[in-house]
Parts: structure tokens; C-alpha cells; sequence
């Protein structure tokens, strides 16, 4: 299918990507609340293998998994069943007991866990990457144990566990990023008495159309094989890295492969059409999901200063860590104009540790979504190129020039369901 005049552009940025390496194949498709403007899939669903990606390819997800369990939340808030400045202990007693490690002792939190910080990040729970007080350690080994002793952990199981770790920080000092999410997840569980899958279905999947999304673990087998391979690029060649099983991912647990864990914070596979669905809610005026107050609730930047200079950390990725963005429930918020001009202040979103990345911008009414699975990730050697096309493809629409749809059309696309091609949609499919 011929691509519309402007559009071209963003196919050759996104076909870059495997010429260079950095995939063996990806989707990406690009929005407004109505419907598509633009969706491309290029390479390989698997190394070595013809078999291209397509609509119907399934990506894992990671973190872009945490503004689901935010969602989640929020609804539930919106319920009066989740106090978001109540403390922690409230859901899960275990937190009251919460220790810091300090200058080499485990001592005692003199400041309160709330949810409210599971939300920013801001709770003291990390990725237990530096286990300085063998704490992480000496939960994995528990964690081993039981299986072997064929007692399975569950969310809330983990949750409690995780409570005699002793945090990295005093709660509310600083962001790090980390478990809070799946903490939440438990929550989620606990007080709406169904596991945290089941209220995904129910609550969001289901009312959405999102008929492609799954907990890991939970994916049907038929399924299977329209997984896309985890890849690497090496001596010219993208090869298969497999993906071990574990129930969060963190080093720590290699081996630990417990089928109960359902990860708030990483757990969940989907296409790239489905999350699409997603975003594109969060621009409706009559959002399904949430109150058009908790909306902008959820994306408004959360941190203070002393928190943000632990967010901003030069070299890191600055598609998402850049300092033009502060964190809020979830996702990263750019809250003022970026040095390079790209991107418009509020625009919000995300990644996934293999490679997966998107925004929504509301001042600009359109969501992006792009999916690939590759190890390293490597976000910050093609986000910017393909996110500056994108605006620029925009910011022509606006001025009436060199675009495949004009301003009116963007109030004209079809709408999701099929995703169909129609005025100011454009679809374009290519092969290996």
C-alpha cells in the first residue's frame, strides 16, 4: 500500500531501526482520540525466521505494564476503596515494620509509607539491584525455598515479603525506581477481592476491545507463537535471547519461576493495536475508565525538587529521564519545553525494558506507540528520531502542508474498532 505523501518519512525512521540493529522487527502506530493516522510494521517477529510482524504480533510489555496497575488504582480510588494518602499498613500491616538501611545498620523508618508514594515511586522499594543489607538475598532464598517445598507465593504473598526488606531510603526522601507498583498490584487485589488479572478483564480490557492483552502467564497457548523473540544483534546477525522465566524482572530471582506472581509493575504481553485502545481513552472526553479529574491527576508531575534531582540523573535515558520531565502517577511527564524543541509540554508516557515506548500528548490530542523486543532496550538511539518526525509530520498538518491529512481530517478518522483505512487513516504494511 503506497504510503500518503509525509507519512514516508516516518516509515524509513522506523525501518532505520533494524537497519541499524537496534530490532529484528517492530509496530508502530500513531493516533488521536477518534482513531489512526499512521501504522507500520517492519521485520521479523522472530530471528532467523521470515515470519513478519503484524497487527496481530504480541510484545512484552514490562513497564508499560505500571500505568494499568495506576489505573487500576485510581478507579478504585474513584470508589472510595483506596485512601491514596493512607498508609500503606493500612492495606498490608507488614509496612509498619518497615526498616531503612543507614551507613551500614538496618534500622527502624521514621517516616510513614503511603500509597500515595507507591504511585511516584517515592516509597523507599527499589529493583534490589545494590542488596547492601542481604535483605533482597535473603527473601529470594525463602522465595526458593517454599518452591521447593511446593508452597507458591501470590501478589499479596510477595507484598508482605518484600515489607522485611529494608528500604533504600527514608519513605518520601527521593524517587528511585522500583516494586512499588507491584505492592500496588496486591493492594488492588485486597480490596477489590479478585486477583489482579481478573480485574484487568473486567475493569479495563474487556470494556475497551483490548482482546490481545494477557498477564504473561496467562496467555493462551494458541497464541504462543505470535509471541516476538527477545533479540540481540551480533556480528551481523539478529539471534534469539531467551527470555528465563521469572516472575518480576530482577536478577535476583533468576531461576524463580512462580505462575501465582501477577506483576503490577511488569507482568503483561500485548499488541501494539491494544495499547493504542488504551491511550486513545485517556483523550476521550467521556473517558470509560477514569473521571476527567483523576486523568489529570495521573499525569501531572508529582515530584518535589529534592525528589526530582533523583529523577533528572544526567547520562540516564533521556527519552524518559530527560530534564524536561518529572514524574507523576506512573508515567513521566514533560512539565517544561524540552533544549531540542521536540515534544509539547503534558505530553506523558512510558517505556518497557525491551524496547516498547509511548506517549500521549493532549495539547496535541494524539498518542504514539511503538513496540519492539531487543536487548539492550536502547530507547535513546531511535525514540528521538522517530518522535521528532512525528511532530514534525504535526506541525505541517497544522501549517496545511506536505502531510498525508489535513487539521479538519484529524477530526475524521475512522474509528477503532477495524481500524480501518478511511480519511486521515493511513496503514502501511511491509514484510521482512
Amino acid at each position: 500500500m503506497a504510503v500518503k505523501r509525509g507519512w514516508e518519512k516516518l516509515a524509513a525512521e522506523q525501518k532505520k531501526v533494524i537497519d541499524n540493529g537496534f530490532s529484528s522487527g517492530n509496530a508502530l502506530i500513531c493516533g488521536g482520540r477518534e482513531g489512526v493516522f499512521f501504522e507500520n510494521y517492519e521485520g521479523a517477529v522472530r530471528a532467523g525466521d521470515d515470519a513478519p510482524v503484524t497487527e496481530n504480533t504480541i510484545f512484552h510489555l514490562y513497564s508499560m505494564t505500571k500505568i494499568f496497575t495506576v489505573t487500576a488504582a485510581l478507579m478504585l480510588a474513584e470508589q472510595g476503596k483506596i485512601d491514596i494518602d493512607a498508609p500503606v499498613s493500612r492495606y498490608i500491616e507488614e509496612y509498619a515494620r518497615a526498616t531503612v538501611y543507614k551507613d551500614g545498620k538496618v534500622l527502624p523508618a521514621t517516616e510513614t509509607m503511603t500509597v500515595r508514594m507507591l504511585f511516584t515511586m517515592t516509597s523507599g522499594l527499589t529493583y534490589l539491584i545494590d542488596d547492601e543489607s542481604g535483605g533482597a538475598a535473603a527473601l529470594a532464598e525463602r522465595w526458593r525455598s517454599d518452591l521447593r517445598e511446593g508452597r507458591h507465593w501470590d501478589n499479596l504473598k510477595f507484598a508482605r515479603e518484600l515489607a522485611a526488606v529494608p528500604l533504600e531510603f527514608e519513605p518520601g526522601e527521593r524517587f528511585r525506581y522500583g516494586l512499588s507498583h507491584d505492592v500496588l498490584g496486591a493492594i488492588i487485589e485486597l480490596v477489590s477481592g479478585v486477583s489482579l488479572d481478573r480485574f484487568f478483564e473486567d475493569n479495563i480490557f474487556r470494556p475497551l476491545g483490548m482482546n490481545r492483552t494477557f498477564f504473561r502467564q496467562k496467555l493462551p497457548p494458541e497464541l504462543e507463537s505470535r509471541l516476538a523473540d527477545n533479540t540481540s544483534f551480533e556480528d551481523g546477525w539478529f539471534v534469539r535471547i531467551p527470555l528465563p522465566p521469572k516472575p518480576v524482572p530482577i536478577p535476583l530471582f533468576e531461576g524463580i519461576d512462580d505462575e501465582a506472581i501477577l506483576s503490577g509493575g511488569a507482568g503483561l504481553v500485548g499488541t501494539a493495536r491494544d495499547y493504542g485502545l488504551f491511550l486513545a481513552e485517556f483523550l476521550r472526553p467521556g473517558n470509560r475508565l477514569l473521571s476527567p479529574e483523576s486523568v489529570v491527576f495521573l499525569t501531572s508531575a508529582k515530584l518535589s525538587v529534592p525528589q526530582r534531582a533523583f529523577y533528572n540523573v544526567p547520562g540516564s535515558d533521556n527519552s524518559i529521564f530527560g530534564p524536561e520531565h518529572s514524574f507523576a502517577f506512573g508515567v513521566r511527564v514533560q512539565d517544561k519545553p524540552a533544549a531540542s524543541g521536540s515534544g509539547s509540554v503534558g505530553e506523558w508516557g512510558w517505556s518497557g525494558a525491551l524496547g516498547t515506548w509511548f506517549f500521549v500528548s493532549p495539547r496535541d490530542d494524539v498518542w504514539f506507540v511503538y513496540m519492539h523486543q531487543h536487548t539492550p532496550a536502547n530507547h535513546d538511539t531511535y525514540i528521538a528520531g522517530l518522535r521528532n518526525t512525528f511532530y514534525d509530520i504535526l506541525k505541517k498538518a497544522e501549517q496545511g502542508t506536505e502531510t498525508g491529512f489535513s487539521t479538519a481530517e484529524r477530526g475524521t478518522e475512522t474509528g477503532f474498532s477495524g481500524f480501518s483505512t478511511g480519511n486521515g487513516v493511513q496503514r502501511h504494511d511491509s514484510g521482512c
